[in-house]
């Protein structure tokens, strides 16, 4: 299979203009990442003397290769429609689109200007008579906003993205879900613009994974990683996540077979998800989420790419990433102990044409549906419960030099809800559906 420049990885999360190496390539083949040969920025080539992988140098008297790199980005963001609430709009949210007619949905045409996707990250590689030891790290600054008014000069707190280890073929830390398949995702200016796939939302996890390599390009992946208890009431409560007196049972399960070829690749992965609500003061019920997650890439002319996935299943929760924390986990009516596991779907497609070899751009479409169940009952939980996402993006973007991308962007997304929230006689007071209109530019300079 074809090895990724792993240092993208931030890229991925904090810009898919930038690349998508690491979020392509951790899943598949090795719990290791070598470095792309075909990397041709001034931190993906080899000093004479250096290291033992592009960009790297020898620490002296040892035989540990160390890599420093990352990238600094600025953007502009400006909301021709209502503002995306999320992050104070940092980032599309596709739950967080105000909903026609309510407070949010009138306010139009807001700008933004921020820098926190910017990163920096550390790879150590040290060869063993057990394979290559690799530790990776990386950082960015989308951590907890400590100035949360925009004034001069802001606070950003740094916020822990990837922190793994691998020996061999095991792999244990916070690393990107085996489910998620970068090399199929599109790329965009915005890292979470992507609808009907996992992306940069919900992707980071932390896992044990072993990776067996079949050779032929063949490999065979199996990971062990984060439980998270996603849970929907018809009370319009959002019950997530695992705390002293919330907890899962079992980790979620799952497994991965990939083939990378010169046309491109393919890859199928399942997953099992216990879906137990064990909390004080709150009635246990308990199902299991399945899912099965087809995706894939092909070049077809020159550097021009196609890639998509389609993903099924029930319970899928941030999984699906545009509907993590709308109903797509549980659906449950606690009161009464109803608990139903919702059909979820989503899929995505991209081109991506190279009109020169400076400059590209790529149109994506995403649409993503979750089933409404009858345990929402209450009218207030059917109006903020979303049930369709339609997401459109189209980029250009300019690398005047490798390690420079200056990129602009236009991303459009329809959120639908389960009903309209009515008021007094029947009277609609707010809509089902809300839209976003963005436009976005950026800056990224890597190094």
């Amino acid at each position: 299979m074809k090895k990724l420049n792993k240092f993208n990885a931030g890229m991925a999360l904090g810009s898919f203009t930038a690349a998508v190496a690491l979020l392509a390539g951790m899943p598949v083949a090795s719990a290791q990442m070598t470095a792309d040969a075909s990397d041709t920025s001034v931190s993906g080539q080899a000093a004479p003397g250096g290291g033992s992988f592009p960009g790297s140098f020898l620490v002296p008297g040892t035989n540990t290769s160390i890599k420093i790199g990352g990238f600094a980005k600025g953007v502009y963001i400006y909301d021709m429609s209502a503002a995306n609430g999320a992050s104070d709009g940092n980032v599309v949210v596709p739950g967080t689109i105000p909903l026609n007619g309510s407070a949010a949905g009138q306010l139009h045409g807001a700008s933004r200007l921020h820098a926190k996707q910017s990163n920096f990250a550390f790879d150590v590689r040290t060869p063993t008579a057990w394979g290559e030891l690799d530790t990776f790290i990386l950082t960015d600054f989308f951590g907890q906003q400590t100035a949360t008014t925009y004034q001069n000069s802001n606070t950003q707190d740094a916020r822990l993205v990837l922190a793994y280890g691998s020996l061999g073929p095991v792999l244990a830390g916070q690393a990107l879900s085996l489910w998620f398949d970068g090399q199929a995702l599109g790329e965009s200016v915005d890292p979470t613009t992507s609808v009907g796939i996992m992306n940069g939302l919900t992707n980071r996890q932390p896992q044990f994974r072993y990776t067996f390599v079949a050779g032929g390009g063949i490999s065979l992946a199996a990971s062990m990683e984060q439980p998270v208890w996603e849970v929907y009431d018809t009370t319009g409560a959002v019950l997530q996540g695992q705390n002293g007196t919330v907890i899962n049972r079992y980790p979620d399960f799952i497994v991965k077979g990939q083939v990378d070829q010169a046309w491109g690749h393919a890859a199928l992965a399942g997953i099992l998800r216990d879906q137990k609500v064990i909390a004080a003061g709150v009635p246990r019920v308990s199902k299991v989420g399945w899912g099965i997650n087809l995706s894939g890439h092909v070049n077809t002319f020159g550097k021009d790419t196609l890639r998509g996935g389609f993903m099924v299943g029930e319970a899928l929760g941030h999984y699906l990433s545009d509907m993590f924390i709308l109903g797509g986990g549980l659906q449950t009516n606690l009161a009464t102990t109803t608990v139903k596991t919702p059909v979820s779907y989503g899929g995505n497609i991209s081109y991506t044409h190279w009109w020169t070899n400076e400059l590209r751009s790529t149109a994506m479409f995403g649409y993503s549906h979750v089933e409404v169940t009858s345990a929402i009952a209450s009218n207030a939980a059917q109006n903020a419960l979303d049930k369709m996402h339609l997401g459109g993006t189209i980029n250009l973007v300019w690398s005047p030099v490798p390690q420079v991308d200056f990129g602009i962007e236009y991303d459009h997304v329809h959120r639908v809800t389960a009903a309209p929230l009515t008021g007094a006689g029947g009277v609609i007071a707010v809509q089902s559906s809300g839209m976003l209109n963005r436009i976005e530019a950026e800056g990224v300079f890597k190094f």
